[in-house]
C-alpha cells in the first residue's frame, strides 16, 4: 500500500523539477513510510515526472523499491495496492522464458502482465485492488487504472497538455502554481450523497477516475477513457440453481478470497465489530492459521449500544489476541481538524472517527495489514432500507411513474402542499423520471437544498445524478437496481473511501475479502430473493456462515460500525458543530444561518433526521476552513 504521484508533460520545455515532484509526493508520507522514490524523464516532446511513497508489505527488500521498470526501462510504473494471485502470475509469466525477475513483488507482475498479455489482459487475470500508473517510454503514453470496484483512490487534473495525478488530492494542490477553487456543483451533491459523485471532486478541475476504469493520455495530449470491468454486466440468472449450490459457492469463495489476502511479508489482523462480515473473516483466517488471529474493536464511552459484547464473544470462541480501544468526546473532537486534512475532500460519515482510532491501535499494536467487512451489505443486500425502498417502488412510486403525464402532475400538484417534504421530493423525482431510490445515506433532499443554499444557481438535481448512473442497467427487479447504484456511487466514493484514508492516515493497509472480483461477479447473479428471504436481508450470506460463525452472531440485530450520527454525534459534539458551521466563511458564503438553526433548534426532537445533516455540514465546514481559509 502506498502513495503515487505523477506529472505528463507534451512542454517539454519546462519540465517539474525534482524538488517540486518530492514536495507533492511527500504531502502523502503517512502512506508509505518506509521508503521514497522518483523518476524524471525529459526528451524533445514530453516531461514526466513519477513519485512513490512506500508501505512495505510484500519483498520488504530495496528490490521493492518504485517507481520501477521493466529490465530495458522502457516500461516503468507507481503503484499503490495489492495484487493478491500475484504469485500463480508471476510463475505462469517465468514459464514463458521471456521475462526475468528481479523482485519477489507483485508490481514486477504488473509490468511483465501487460508486457505479455496486454493491459486489459492483465487486468482480467489480476485479483487485487489497486491504482497505478504506467509510462510506456516506447508509445510516449500515461496509463491512469483504478482497481474494479474503487477500493483505491486515483485523483487527476488536466490541461491542454498536461496531467497530474495522485492517490490523494493534496499532492495535486502542492504542484507549483495550482489555484484551488470550490466547484460548487460537487457540493450541492456531496450535501445529498455526503460525497461528492465520481467524477467530481469538490475541488475545481481535480477529477477522481471511476472504479473499473482506465485513462490512455497518447503523445498527442489524447485522452481515451475506458471502462475495463462493469457491475452492469453482470445480473440475477434464473440458472435453476439450488439455494444450497449458491450456499456452497459463496463459502467457497469466500475462503478464497479470504485466503488471498493473507498473502502479506507483515503482520495482519481484522477489525472486528462482532457482526457477521467482520466475524466471518476471523473465522476464515483462522481456519488457516496455526496462531491467533489479531482482532481490533473500538467503542464510544457511555454508549450502551456498543458491540464489545459480540466482538469479545467472537474473539473467545476463536481464541484470539484481542485489542480494544474506548473513545470519548475530546476523542471525536481533537481528531476533526485532523480528519478533515486526511479526508482531501469532505466524506460525511461519523464512521471516520472511530475508523482512525481503531486503525492506529493496530499500527501501535505492531499489525500493518488489516482485513475489513466493507461490501457484503452493498452485494448482500443486508439493509432493510433496499427492501423497503423495493417495496415502495413497486407498490406506488413505479404505477405513478406510468400514469399519463397530466395525471402525473395534477398527483404532484396535490401532494406539493398537503404532506411531508420527503414524500414531496419522492413524487417530484417520480414527475421527473428520476429513481426513488439515489443513494442509502441521503443528507438534504433538493428540496431542502434550495432552502440551505443561498445564492447558489445549480440546473440539476441530485436525482438526476443517479439517474445518469442508472443509465446502462440491465437489470429488471428494483433490489439488483438498487445495488447496482451503491455500486456506482456510495460503496466506492464514500464506504471505501473513508477506509482508506483513515487507515492510511496511520500507514495500515486495509484488505476487503467482501469484494473479491470472483465474489462480487458471483453475488452480483444470485437471484434477488435470494438476498432478502422471508424479511431477513442478507439472507444467502447468513445461511452461507452457519455452522462458521456463532448463530447469535449471525441472527443478532443489525448495528453499523460504532452505529450511526444519531448516536455518535451526542450534544457536546452538536454544541462543537454548530459553533464551527456557524463561525466558518463557507458558512458565509453559501449558507442560510437561519435554515441551519433551525436545524440546531430541533435536534432534540427530531434527532434521527437532523444528526446526519449537521454531520455533513460540520465535515463540509472543516474541509473549508483546512484547505481554503
Amino acid at each position: 500500500m502506498c502513495g503515487i504521484v505523477g506529472v505528463f508533460s507534451l512542454n517539454a520545455s519546462q519540465p517539474l523539477s525534482e524538488i517540486s515532484l518530492a514536495r507533492m509526493r511527500d504531502q502523502m508520507e503517512h502512506r508509505g513510510p518506509d521508503d521514497a522514490g522518483i523518476f524524471l524523464y525529459n526528451d524533445n516532446s514530453l516531461s514526466l515526472g513519477l513519485g512513490h511513497r512506500r508501505l512495505s508489505i510484500i519483498d520488504l527488500s530495496s528490490l521493492g523499491h518504485q517507481p520501477m521498470s521493466t529490465a530495458d526501462e522502457t516500461l516503468w510504473i507507481v503503484f499503490n495496492g495489492e495484487i493478491f494471485n500475484y504469485q500463480e502470475l508471476r510463475q505462469e509469466l517465468l514459464q514463458t522464458g521471456r521475462h526475468i525477475f528481479r523482485s519477489k513483488t507483485d508490481t514486477e507482475v504488473i509490468l511483465y502482465g501487460v508486457r505479455e498479455w496486454g493491459l486489459e489482459g492483465c487486468l482480467k487475470r489480476i485479483r487485487g485492488m489497486y491504482a497505478f500508473a504506467l509510462f510506456d517510454k516506447e508509445e510516449h503514453s500515461l496509463t491512469l487504472v483504478r482497481d474494479p470496484v474503487g477500493v483505491k483512490p486515483l485523483y487527476y487534473t488536466q490541461d491542454s497538455n498536461t496531467i497530474v495525478f495522485a492517490s490523494e488530492i493534496k499532492a495535486i494542490l502542492a504542484k507549483p502554481g495550482f489555484q484551488k477553487n470550490i466547484d460548487e456543483t460537487a457540493l450541492y451533491h456531496y450535501l445529498t450523497f455526503a460525497n461528492s459523485p465520481a467524477p467530481a471532486t469538490l475541488f475545481e478541475g481535480v477529477k477522481k477516475l471511476e472504479a473499473g476504469m482506465y485513462l490512455k493520455i497518447d503523445r498527442m495530449g489524447q485522452a481515451n477513457r475506458v471502462r475495463y470491468w462493469d457491475p452492469t454486466k453482470f445480473k440475477p440468472e434464473n440458472t435453476g440453481s439450488s439455494e444450497l449450490t449458491h450456499i456452497e459457492e459463496v463459502r467457497r469463495l469466500l475462503r478464497q478470497s479470504v485466503r488471498r489476502r493473507m498473502v502479506s511479508d507483515v503482520p495482519f489482523g481484522v477489525f472486528l465489530s462482532g457482526g457477521v462480515d467482520s466475524s466471518l473473516n476471523v473465522a476464515l483466517m483462522a481456519e488457516s492459521m496455526s496462531r491467533p488471529v489479531e482482532t481490533f474493536s473500538v467503542g464510544i464511552d457511555g454508549d450502551p449500544s456498543n458491540e464489545f459484547l459480540y466482538a469479545r464473544l467472537v474473539a473467545k470462541h476463536f481464541g484470539t489476541n484481542h485489542h480494544e480501544v474506548v473513545i470519548n468526546d475530546d476523542d471525536f473532537i481533537s481528531f476533526l481538524p485532523k480528519m478533515a486534512f486526511f479526508q482531501d475532500e469532505p466524506l460525511a460519515d461519523p464512521v471516520c472517527v472511530p475508523l482512525h482510532y481503531v486503525s492506529k491501535l493496530a499500527r501501535d499494536n505492531g499489525t500493518i495489514v488489516i482485513q475489513v467487512g466493507e461490501g457484503s451489505d452493498e452485494i448482500f443486500a443486508g439493509y432493510g432500507m433496499y427492501d423497503l425502498f423495493r417495496k415502495w417502488n413497486v407498490g406506488g412510486f413505479g404505477p405513478y411513474g406510468k400514469l399519463p403525464g397530466f395525471l402525473r402532475k395534477l398527483l404532484y400538484r396535490l401532494v406539493e402542499t398537503h404532506t411531508s417534504p420527503y414524500i414531496t421530493d419522492a413524487f417530484r423525482r417520480a414527475y421527473s423520471n428520476e429513481p426513488l431510490f439515489i443513494g442509502n445515506s441521503i443528507a438534504f433532499w433538493d428540496h431542502e437544498k434550495r432552502q440551505l443554499l443561498k445564492d447558489l444557481e445549480i440546473d440539476e438535481t441530485s436525482g438526476k445524478i443517479a439517474r445518469e448512473l442508472c443509465t446502462d442497467f440491465n437489470v429488471k427487479d428494483e433490489l439488483s437496481k438498487i445495488i447496482q447504484l451503491e455500486l456506482k456511487n456510495r460503496l466506492p466514493e464514500l464506504l471505501l473511501m473513508r477506509v482508506d484514508k483513515m487507515s492510511m492516515a496511520n500507514s495500515i493497509e486495509t484488505r476487503v475479502p467482501f469484494l473479491d472480483e470472483d465474489l462480487v461477479e458471483y453475488a452480483l447473479q444470485i437471484p434477488s430473493s435470494l438476498k432478502i428471504k422471508n424479511g431477513e436481508p442478507k439472507y444467502i450470506l447468513k445461511k452461507s456462515a452457519e455452522g462458521i460463525i456463532p448463530t447469535d452472531v449471525i441472527y443478532r440485530k443489525k448495528w453499523g460500525f460504532c452505529g450511526s450520527a444519531t448516536n455518535m454525534i451526542n450534544e457536546n459534539i452538536v454544541a462543537y458543530a454548530k459553533d464551527t458551521i456557524m463561525n466558518s466563511c463557507l458558512t458565509e458564503r453559501y449558507l442560510d444561518r437561519r435554515y441551519i438553526e433551525n436545524i440546531f433548534e430541533n435536534h432534540k426532537t427530531q434527532k434521527r433526521f437532523n444528526s446526519f445533516k449537521i454531520w455533513n455540514l460540520l465535515n463540509l465546514t472543516l474541509w473549508y476552513d483546512c484547505w481554503f481559509s
